[in-house]
């Protein structure tokens, strides 16, 4: 136990000094901190996707990285912080792919514009597979600062997407609903999906697209289930008396 407080005490006191450093130099050295800063999650993103957050210490990432020690607490305080750093990277990226269903006459049918921004998000999962093997194989219960922000991370996901099915209510493209727990359904779906596609070396990426906006738009029924009443459609149908063998 002292050894590990000795051990955050010389952390501590290295981050203090790198800080200093960089205050106390000019600017002229701004983009090769940015380029080294870049290069150091780009090694703890593969490092973590590999081993797991909680299996991953900074020694992992110096070591992969080829820093120094020192060089490391220039730009970050420790892992957790690198952590953070990726989540909020994704949430942006996210967020730059998604845009606006606008009803003008010169855009896109709002159909095609959907179908536009799930491309756009599908193709920045696949990119980044490390990251979303990360946030995804997350185990929780061993550091419940992080498990909150993941939690919380995916929690602005949802409300990023309660935010577009309001809208849509708005603008009259998506029926009355609970869009609180439409966002958890279609928030949990992706996930899967992006989980089972984060297994795989080859994707159809266009008829994954065109699957989920169908879904999305049209649930699993028949369409002549949506066009007439259910009662009428039961009535004398093979799907009636599958129903009643089963039962």
């Amino acid at each position: 136990m002292l050894a590990c407080v000795y051990c955050a005490a010389f952390d501590l006191t290295l981050w203090a000094r790198a800080v200093s450093f960089l205050r106390t130099h000019g600017s002229g050295e701004n983009l090769d901190r940015e380029e080294r800063r870049a290069q150091v999650l780009r090694h703890a993103k593969r490092i973590f996707a590999r081993k797991g957050y909680h299996r991953t210490n900074v020694a992992d990432i110096i070591a992969r990285a080829r820093i120094a020690r020192g060089t490391f607490y220039l730009y970050f305080r420790n892992k957790r912080e690198i952590f953070e750093v990726l989540l909020d990277q994704a949430l942006r990226d996210l967020s730059e792919r998604i845009r606006r269903i606008r009803m003008v006459a010169e855009e896109p049918s709002p159909i095609d514009q959907l179908r536009a921004n799930l491309g756009r998000v599908l193709e920045f999962v696949l990119m980044e597979g490390e990251l979303i093997d990360i946030v995804l194989n997350h185990a929780v219960g061993f550091d419940r600062e992080l498990d909150r922000r993941v939690l919380e991370f995916y929690d602005q996901i949802s409300h990023k997407i309660q935010r577009s099915l309001d809208l849509g209510v708005q603008m009259g493209l998506v029926r009355e609903c609970d869009t609180h727990t439409v966002s958890r359904c279609i928030l949990g779906g992706v996930k899967d999906v992006v989980g089972q596609l984060s297994r795989q070396r080859r994707h159809d990426t266009e008829a994954i697209v065109e699957e989920i906006l169908n879904f999305g738009l049209r649930g699993v029924a028949r369409p002549e289930l949506l066009s007439a009443g259910v009662s009428e459609v039961r009535a004398g149908t093979e799907g009636e008396r599958l129903l009643n063998a089963a039962s």
